[in-house]
């Protein structure tokens, strides 16, 4: 059923491709392109040979490396070690890089030397979207990232980020933002095939960010940064309180009663 849906959206890129295309220059000329917010990419609270309680990696793209946020320290990274340190011992290590897509991630993945994490979060997919990389080749790349999560790097924990909602956002012109939203969808499709046949990996939905209305709606909600494709600290907030019940759900109790720096 999904390679029949597959079929009929790229009949509809064809048959549109040339108002698509000048909408897709269009876009990327008006919109405000953000840098990665500086800052430290490792933060830990241990030093030496002590070992953290949590030992997480993010990797991904624009939106894992904080683009949105001023600093790390109030994008994902930063807003999770915060949390996390106040725990116990922690160490999150980030390795992220806008325009990353998930052939991107796996690459990296390779090259980086064996360590071992207690989990990791990944963020990736939107450039695949906007890349037109082939739902089969995604599927492929998902299954690489979390074999190699689980046996070069020891993720007890795999936790990837569902694909936002671009149909929904209206910093995109029709019929653009149609076809890349149903890309969207029928990715996030095949994630959760990949997934599953992880015990140790899942999916995490970021619904408070399924924003719609016009770019004056979701300037108002301050999720969002001034690009519209973003988080903004605030949306960084919401997604990393949820990822923190995914990747310490043994520590939820703790985290629920402790005080929260987001």
């Amino acid at each position: 059923m999904i390679y029949f849906k597959v079929l009929a959206l790229n009949l509809a890129i064809v048959l549109l491709s040339p108002v698509v295309l000048m909408q897709a220059l269009w876009v990327r000329k008006k919109t405000t392109v953000l840098p990665e917010p500086e800052g430290e990419r490792v933060l830990a609270s241990v030093e030496g040979s002590l070992l953290p309680l949590t030992n997480l990696l993010v990797v991904g793209d624009s939106a894992a490396a904080g683009v949105g946020a001023l600093t790390q320290q109030g994008a994902l990274t930063g807003l999770l070690y915060s949390s996390l340190s106040q725990i116990g011992p922690a160490r999150v290590s980030l390795h992220a890089k806008t325009g990353f897509k998930s052939e991107d991630v796996l690459s990296l993945l390779r090259s980086l030397p064996c360590e071992n994490f207690s989990s990791a979060l990944i963020s990736i997919g939107v450039n695949d979207v906007t890349k037109f990389v082939s739902l089969k080749r995604w599927q492929q790349n998902i299954d690489a990232i979390s074999t190699l999560l689980t046996h070069k790097f020891g993720c007890k924990r795999i936790v990837f980020t569902a694909l936002p909602p671009i149909h929904c956002f209206p910093a995109l012109p029709q019929p653009l933002r149609a076809l890349l939203g149903w890309r969207a969808l029928l990715l996030n499709q095949a994630l959760v095939k990949s997934v599953t046949a992880y015990s140790n990996a899942e999916i995490l939905y970021v619904t408070a960010l399924n924003l719609g209305g016009t770019v004056a709606d979701i300037q108002r909600s301050g999720l969002m940064a001034e690009d519209g494709f973003h988080p903004s600290s605030k949306g960084y907030e919401i997604w990393a309180r949820l990822a923190l019940d995914k990747i310490t759900p043994i520590h939820h109790a703790d985290i629920n009663g402790s005080k929260k720096t987001f």
